[in-house]
């Protein structure tokens, strides 16, 4: 894999009143998948968003497909492509800015590099973009 190679993370957030809703979308370059919030076998190591500057948060986790991997006979769930992740929570009175990190494994073909996490900023009203270079060289 090219250490050009990267990925883009978008936000866009709504707010009403203390509440807020951000979408925040991965678009993972083609070939690389990485594994799920609950992986299918434990040995995998889970992607995790964490959110910080938000309170009472929930996260709804893109929807893993199955994928015959073609080593090793193996058919596991993994995430690829454009992928996005919903986070609902309560925000405090004058925060402009949510941040976090993603945390996953990128997999190319038959080989899993080593972890990798990321940290990601958004408003806390519109939309943000950001290219994530070197995040999946190895």
């Amino acid at each position: 894999m090219s250490e050009r190679e990267a990925f883009v993370i978008r936000t866009e957030a709504e707010r009403t009143g203390d509440r807020i809703r951000l979408v925040l979308v991965v678009d993972l370059p083609a070939g690389v998948h990485i594994e799920p919030h609950q992986p299918t076998d434990p040995h995998m190591i889970p992607t995790v968003l964490d959110v910080e500057g938000l309170t009472r948060v929930t996260v709804a986790y893109p929807t893993p497909v199955i994928k015959e991997l073609g080593w090793k006979d193996l058919t596991l769930t993994v995430l690829e492509g454009e992928l996005t992740f919903v986070v609902l929570g309560t925000v405090a009175a004058g925060t402009t800015f949510i941040t976090g990190t993603l945390s996953y494994q990128p997999c190319v073909g038959g080989a899993c590099l080593p972890p990798r996490t990321v940290t990601w900023a958004s408003p806390v009203e519109g939309s943000s973009a950001l290219s994530v270079l070197h995040a999946l060289a190895a």
